[in-house]
Order: C-alpha cells, then structure tokens, then sequence
C-alpha cells in the first residue's frame, strides 16, 4: 500500500543555518530505510525531506501505534542514511548539531502528516478485523 508519494515541496525548517553545498554534477542524494523486516520503506532525500513512504499492508494487523513506531524508525534510518552519505560526498565536515536538528524538525513535521493517516489506518484495521 503506497501512502505517501512524492512529498509537497520543501519542508519549512526553523533552523536558520544554511545547509553545506553540494558539489555541482553529484546530483540529489537519496536515503533510504526500513522497519518492521521491510514491512515500511522511507525514502529521503535534501537534507532528510521524506519523498515517499511505503507500508506493506500485512502491517496493518499490528496496529496504529506499532505502524507509527515503524515510520518513525524507517524514516529517521533513511535521514541517517541521507547524512552519512552527504558526510562521505563533503569530507566529513559538516555541523552535526545544526544537521540533527534540521532532521529532528523534518521529523516532527512528517509526524504531523502521519497523524492523519493513522487514523485512516485505525479504521482499516478495524475494517479487517471485522472480517
């Protein structure tokens, strides 16, 4: 089941330090992570802006609150997956504090966003369980 494709734009992040610059030609880096055996795939990319999420459906018989613990581990392995990368492409000179903070505020607005799909996902589930 495909819930999230192709994310609405950049994410407004309160963080007011500038990203390091990527060298021209490398082209935009992509994390990528899972959770629940690959049951959720994330996959990021600028600085940890999410650009799609997949969840199997065979996850939805765990429950609302395990499928958010899911996302919310795919995701940040896929942010930490993102950084690592950026890391080895820049040398390793970058501001991990300003860097984990702009991740931490990516996060905190993909939460958001889950939010409403979880209550989509609880009534699913409820729907398969009357079955």
């Amino acid at each position: 089941m495909r819930l999230l494709g192709q994310a609405a734009g950049p994410s407004a992040l309160t963080e007011s330090t500038s990203p390091p610059v990527v060298p021209t030609g490398e082209g935009e880096l992509r994390g990528r992570g899972t959770a629940a055996d690959g049951l959720v795939e994330a996959v990021v990319v600028g600085y940890g802006r999410l650009e799609s999420l997949e969840i199997d459906p065979r996850l939805l018989r765990r429950g609302t609150g395990a499928i958010a613990d899911h996302v919310i581990e795919a995701v940040r392995t896929a942010q930490d997956d993102e950084l690592r990368q950026r890391q080895e492409l820049l040398g390793g000179d970058i501001d991990q504090a300003a860097t984990r903070r702009q991740l931490e505020a990516v996060a905190a607005e993909a939460w958001r966003g889950l939010d409403g799909m979880i209550g989509d996902l609880d009534a699913l589930t409820r729907r398969f369980d009357k079955r």
